[in-house]
């Protein structure tokens, strides 16, 4: 089985957030756009509230780039809101007007995919900061048909930077957690009774350092974010929590997404210095737990840490069984929109 790249030069200019059998979900900028087919013109259902100078500056990809106007995720609830996260605010969009959530205790950002939705329909993300001074960082929680936002957890000051990302495991009605980034501040979490308590499945050091997870009945797998050693996708077993290398990657991975039994993951272009080069990839995996590299983009010119990393975005959620649709950022061909197809 095989798979090939396609460029969707229609979608310039679009991110694909989520991507269901005659489901989609847009956003460029501030807009957000429904789609059964992904054939423009699309239709638009909301726009994040935003200051007019905002919306004028971001109209330049670069000042977009340079100000985060971009949504980071979107998750078409149950009851038919659209959950939001948006530069550092998060918000609601309910029958075409969109609210702010209260209860945040400062602005945060939340990474791409770094929300989960448990089988309850509550919504649980942790804060994404610069955080240098190792301050508190905090988990909040999102009832469905709710109306703010709940701080479920709080690690003290001193113990972890940032969070990653939160992540739901539907094979065991838990969520993991991921935290980093100095090497006793990573770590790979677990709850299975929202957040009262935690089980630590491995930390320690820069081989517990990720961005995201994937899961599979007997197995979960992640790929490395690490800074100062060699970048792995590893699999680790759910009973023993053994892990096995299933390949090396040339820079640091963020996000990842399963299509049946394939795997993609994506590394970073932001010249870290465990990065062999300094682009953005797609690296596959298939069914046997081979990995190999499927496409590569050089970064762009712009200043990585001002004008954002050269990245590779995938939707919130991929419920499409044949392909996958990703964007890029902030690398040659940014702003474009590409679709991985099974052939």
């Amino acid at each position: 089985m095989t798979w090939t790249v396609e460029h969707i030069p229609e979608l310039a200019g679009y991110t694909v957030e989520w991507a269901g059998p005659d489901n989609y979900y847009l956003s460029r900028r501030n807009r957000i756009y429904h789609s059964t087919d992904l054939k423009p013109p699309f239709h638009e259902i909301g726009r994040v509230d935003a200051p007019l100078w905002r919306r004028v500056a971001s109209s330049f990809r670069p000042a977009q780039r340079l100000l985060r106007f971009m949504v980071y995720n979107l998750v078409p609830l149950a009851n038919g809101d659209v959950f939001i996260t948006f530069d550092k605010t998060v918000g609601v969009l309910k029958d075409g007007k969109y609210r702010g959530i209260e209860g945040l205790h400062r602005p945060c950002r939340v990474l791409r995919s770094g929300c989960a939705v448990d089988g309850r329909g509550n919504v649980y993300f942790g804060e994404y900061l610069a955080n240098n001074e190792r301050g508190e960082i905090r988990i909040y929680r999102y009832p469905e048909d709710g109306e703010r936002l709940e701080s479920v957890h709080t690690f003290p000051p001193s113990k972890i930077k940032h969070i990653h990302g939160v992540y739901y495991d539907k094979f065991t009605d838990s969520i993991f957690c991921l935290t980093g980034d100095a090497e006793d501040e990573c770590r790979i979490l677990c709850t299975r009774d929202g957040f009262k308590t935690i089980d630590v499945i491995g930390s320690g050091d820069e081989s517990w350092r990720a961005v995201s997870l994937l899961f599979g009945k007997d197995h979960f797998y992640y790929g490395t974010d690490a800074e100062f050693r060699n970048n792995r996708i590893l699999r680790v077993d759910r009973e023993t929590l053994k892990r096995e290398t299933l390949g090396e990657v040339s820079g640091t991975v963020f996000y990842s997404k399963r299509v049946g039994p394939d795997l993609f993951f994506t590394t970073t272009a932001e010249n870290a210095p465990s990065q062999t080069e300094n682009v953005a990839a797609i690296w596959h995996v298939d069914s046997a737990g081979l990995v190999n590299k499927l496409i590569e983009f050089a970064k762009d010119s712009w200043h990585p840490r001002l004008f954002m990393f050269g990245t590779i975005h995938f939707p919130y959620q991929n419920l499409l069984d044949d392909r996958l649709y990703f964007s890029l950022v902030a690398v040659e061909g940014d702003h474009q929109t590409y679709c991985v197809r099974r052939v």
